[in-house]
C-alpha cells in the first residue's frame, strides 16, 4: 500500500516544523510524518526547515551558531498554530512514540556542513525508541553513506530534485535503496517503473496533485509526502475500495 507522508505539517495547521503540525498530521491519520532537522552549535538537534531564522529587530539567527537556550526563545508558528516554539527532535519522538506512525528526518546538511551531525543523530535515533520506524534522509548523500557505515540498523533514503540518467545505477553503487525523488524527476518516461522494478522504496516529494495522487498510487509507489494527507489518504483508500 502507497503510504501518505506528512511535509512537515497538515493544510489545516500551515505553520511548517512545529509541534502543533505535527500533531494534526497524527490526528488526521497521517502514515508517516517528515520533517527538517539542524544542529545547534551546542549540539541539539532542533526541527526547523532554514538554518538561518529572521528574528523580529530584523536580524537574524544562524541555527548552527546558536545554542538551544537561543532558540527556545524564537517564536514561530502563524496564525493557526498560534505563537509556539521551533522542537527538539526528541520532543517529536515523545509526540509519535506511542502512535505507529512513521518518521521521515531530513538532515540539512548541504549547503552548512554541521560538524559532528551523523554522530549526534546516531545517537539520538539509538535513543529514541523507534528507530525502526525512521528514516533519515538527505541531499548530502554522503551523510547517508557514513550513517550506514557506523550502524546498519540506520534506515537511509536519498533526496534528489534533478533529472538523473539512470539514478538506479547511482544508487546501488553507493548502496543506497530508498530514494526520496522530486516528483517532477519522475516524468521521464521508464523511471518509476524501473526503481520500481529494481526493488528501490520510492517516496516522492512535495506532491500535492490528485492526479498524481492516483497515478502514484495505482503505479504502487511506496509513499507520497504532501502538504494535505488528509487528500492523499481520501484519494488513495477511494482506490483501494474499487473493485
Amino acid at each position: 500500500m502507497t503510504l501518505i507522508w506528512a511535509h512537515a505539517r497538515s493544510s489545516a495547521l500551515t505553520a511548517f516544523n512545529t509541534l502543533e503540525s505535527y500533531a494534526q498530521a497524527v490526528a488526521e491519520g497521517a502514515d508517516g510524518l517528515e520533517l527538517d532537522v539542524h544542529l545547534t552549535g551546542d549540539g541539539h538537534l532542533v526541527c526547523c526547515h532554514d538554518g538561518h531564522l529572521p528574528l523580529p529587530d530584523g536580524t537574524t539567527l544562524t541555527v548552527g551558531a546558536a545554542t538551544v537556550e537561543d532558540l527556545v526563545r524564537v517564536e514561530v508558528g502563524d496564525a493557526t498554530t498560534g505563537p509556539t516554539r521551533i522542537p527538539l527532535l526528541r520532543d517529536v519522538y515523545e509526540l509519535l512514540g506511542p502512535t505507529e506512525m512513521q518518521l521521515n528526518v531530513e538532515v540539512k546538511n548541504l549547503v552548512h556542513r554541521y560538524p559532528g551531525i551523523a554522530e549526534q543523530l546516531r545517537r539520538s535515533l539509538r535513543e529514541s525508541g523507534m528507530i525502526e520506524r525512521i528514516t533519515v534522509s538527505s541531499f548530502q548523500h554522503s551523510l547517508l553513506t557514513e550513517l550506514q557505515q557506523h550502524d546498519s540498523a540506520i534506515q537511509t533514503a536519498a533526496l534528489y530534485a534533478d533529472g538523473l540518467i539512470e539514478p538506479w545505477t547511482y544508487f546501488t553503487s553507493i548502496g543506497i535503496s530508498q530514494v526520496h525523488p522530486h516528483f517532477s524527476t519522475l516524468l521521464d518516461p521508464g523511471v518509476l517503473d524501473r526503481l520500481l522494478d529494481e526493488n528501490f522504496v520510492v517516496r516522492a516529494w512535495t506532491v500535492d496533485d490528485p492526479e498524481l495522487w492516483a497515478q502514484y498510487v495505482v503505479e504502487g509507489m511506496s509513499g507520497i509526502i504532501t502538504n494535505d494527507p488528509v487528500g492523499a489518504l481520501a484519494a488513495r483508500d477511494a482506490l483501494s475500495a474499487q473493485p
